[in-house]
């Protein structure tokens, strides 16, 4: 989808001899004492802004790709290792940034430097360092968009979600890489849309954030569970280049293994404040639904005054586009329904799969839980869209669609989080090409394209079981203020289908 600046072989070899005389051993690394990362409304305060403005340039200048002392030494690294939409996103990239700044730190000169993060749920505006076009600026880069309230979600801070881990019933991991993470690099779009991201210096302090968000979850207690350390899921090590590599282990907690921990480790309660928009004044409209001559207000769903009316979700117009039938995949997977080549763009849509009588009675059978499992070989559900490929000037970025199953024609925003099953855009797009790429998924069934797939809740499942031959997704579109119009994604097919993999 993206040109690979350097392939993983390339990169590898070209960085060994260099790497020999790079960072010091992991361990000596470790800092004696606890060292605090910063929200960048107070770091940009302190005296190691400087350090921190030159390090980035320092290293921004240097344009020898293999020399870990360089910009895009750092982006290689994300574009040939980074795991995308499969485990261990968080603790990969917790080792990635853990590393980063040790060789910003060796850079600028000041051992005492962190990286700050962005907390975009107090402050959702990017800040202005980042965004000023001055040529003697090394924060800035261009961008579509600056402001990612349209992103947030609080959805990954539920008390209902106590598994880390991905395979597991709620996982914090999935949810949290699903919304706010991916939206935020689609709605800032251009580079950060990519798997190009570390480009872009904001990436840094998106992902700090990320990192701040799992560590406040994992020390807010209610049942919240993270591996223990003995747990073979921590066994192996992380290789991030020859001569850079961290055991799997020492990402579980920040404080002990790494020694720094973040100004603020609690989780967020509440989004910010939506502002409404108005014609002509510059605001936010969030997607491409009306609601009379209004834009509906879908994502920012800021604290409501007591007594208001609630903001409704309009499920969009179903479009009339050709079925695909019901067949094997493959061995363990029976698609059982599904519609053909459906078109993405400015405006937001819903489909309808035709089921027949036989696929419609299997999929009730499968999925009931007042059915015995033995009355169907398959155990759970999912969406996939098969086929998916960027169209026009999509990868851009800009803009998102939050996918959803069976949303009622017309519910309050804060309820439609119980029929969302994800989002899709430039930057899955993307990092699905890059499972591709490493040959850890297979792709799309046509060539030069690539697949997503989306399992179903409990929840969600017993929901299509109650009357599976009314199943209807629907895409909404969510852009920001600078979004492409025209087809922007196309989708080969967009099916369910039943699994025998156990139901999360």
């Amino acid at each position: 989808m993206h040109r690979r600046v350097v392939t993983r072989r390339g990169f590898l070899k070209g960085a060994s001899a260099l790497l020999a005389a790079a960072l010091p051993g992991q361990h000596l690394l470790a800092q004696s004492t606890a060292m605090r990362r910063l929200d960048w409304n107070t770091f940009r305060n302190t005296r190691d802004y400087g350090s921190l403005v030159d390090g980035i340039s320092r290293m921004r200048e240097n344009t020898n790709a293999s020399d870990k002392r360089s910009w895009a030494y750092w982006t290689n690294i994300h574009l040939n290792s980074c795991p995308h939409g499969i485990a261990y996103f968080l603790a990969w990239h917790r080792g990635y940034l853990y590393y980063f700044e040790q060789q910003l730190r060796a850079v600028s000169g000041n051992k005492s430097l962190v990286l700050p993060y962005w907390d975009y749920y107090t402050t959702p505006e990017m800040p202005g360092e980042f965004t000023n076009p001055s040529p003697f600026n090394p924060l800035y880069l261009a961008r579509q968009n600056t402001n990612v309230i349209d992103a947030l979600t609080l959805a990954p801070f539920a008390s209902t979600v106590t598994n880390m881990q991905r395979g597991l019933a709620n996982p914090f991991e999935v949810l949290i890489e699903d919304q706010p993470h991916n939206p935020v690099h689609n709605i800032i779009g251009t580079t950060m849309a990519t798997l190009q991201s570390p480009t872009d210096p904001i990436f840094w302090l998106h992902h700090a954030n990320i990192d701040r968000l799992w560590s406040a979850w994992q020390q807010a207690g209610g049942g919240r569970t993270t591996p223990p350390a003995d747990s073979t899921y921590w066994a192996g090590t992380f290789t991030y280049a020859n001569r850079l590599a961290m055991q799997r282990s020492r990402t579980i907690d920040t404080r002990n293994q790494l020694s720094y921990y973040y100004q603020n480790e609690t989780m967020p309660t509440s989004l910010p404040a939506a502002q409404v928009a108005q014609a002509g004044d510059g605001g936010f409209v969030l997607a491409s639904m009306r609601q009379g001559d209004s834009p509906l207000q879908l994502a920012q769903l800021g604290p409501r005054p007591s007594g208001a009316a609630p903001r409704l979700l309009l499920r969009p117009a179903i479009a009339e586009l050709a079925a695909s039938p019901s067949r094997q995949i493959s061995g363990n997977r029976l698609a059982v329904g599904g519609v053909l080549r459906i078109p993405l763009n400015e405006n937001s849509l819903s489909v309808q799969l035709q089921l027949d009588q036989t696929s419609a009675d299997l999929l009730q059978r499968t999925l009931s839980t007042a059915a015995p499992q033995a009355a169907s070989p398959y155990r759970s559900a999912r969406v996939v869209l098969d086929s998916v490929r960027i169209s026009g000037s999509g990868d851009i970025g800009g803009y998102f669609y939050h996918l959803y199953l069976n949303l009622p024609s017309s519910t309050d925003v804060s309820s439609a989080t119980a029929y969302r099953i994800g989002s899709v855009g430039p930057f899955e797009i993307d990092a699905a090409a890059h499972r591709v790429h490493m040959r850890q998924d297979p792709g799309g069934s046509e060539p030069g394209t690539v697949a997503l797939t989306f399992a179903l809740s409990r929840q969600l499942s017993e929901l299509v079981a109650a009357d599976p031959r009314n199943i209807t997704l629907s895409f909404v579109r969510v852009s920001g203020n600078s979004a492409p119009g025209g087809e922007v994604i196309r989708v080969g097919e967009a099916r369910l289908e039943l699994s025998t993999d156990t139901p999360q």
